[in-house]
């Protein structure tokens, strides 16, 4: 087994959903069909019924492609917010950072009302 970067959903739609990073891949997240990493195709969005989905207020604090994260290398992951609704990494308001120790600790992205996403190393088989 390898450990890779990883996001992985702790609050909100995303709870309990993950994504594997990729080396030199911008990945996209947000309630867009076309972001990479979609609340829309979350489990905890797709149980809920077209009319609880039409009046879901916290999934509409989502912008369509709220941050990005790109990774260069272990010591190279930057996080770039898209969203006039805002994104935070461990507490501070970002317009872009970079983050260079994902190796030693986790890092958490908060953004619309209840959204929260760590930025973590993980195991995986096929990695």
């Amino acid at each position: 087994m390898q450990r890779v970067p990883t996001l992985t959903g702790i609050a909100g739609h995303f709870k309990g959903e993950s994504l594997r990073l990729e080396y030199g891949k911008t990945i996209t997240v947000g309630r867009s069909r076309e972001a990479d990493f979609c609340l829309r195709r979350s489990e905890a969005y797709r149980a809920l019924s077209p009319a609880e989905q039409e009046t879901d207020r916290a999934a509409k604090t989502v912008s369509g492609k709220h941050f990005q994260v790109t990774m260069y290398n272990l010591h190279s992951i930057e996080i770039r917010n898209l969203s006039p609704n805002g994104t935070w990494v461990d507490g501070q308001r970002i317009d872009a950072v970079m983050i260079d120790d994902i190796s030693q600790r986790a890092h958490e992205i908060r953004f619309g009302e209840q959204e929260t996403i760590r930025l973590e190393m993980q195991a995986h088989e096929d990695a």
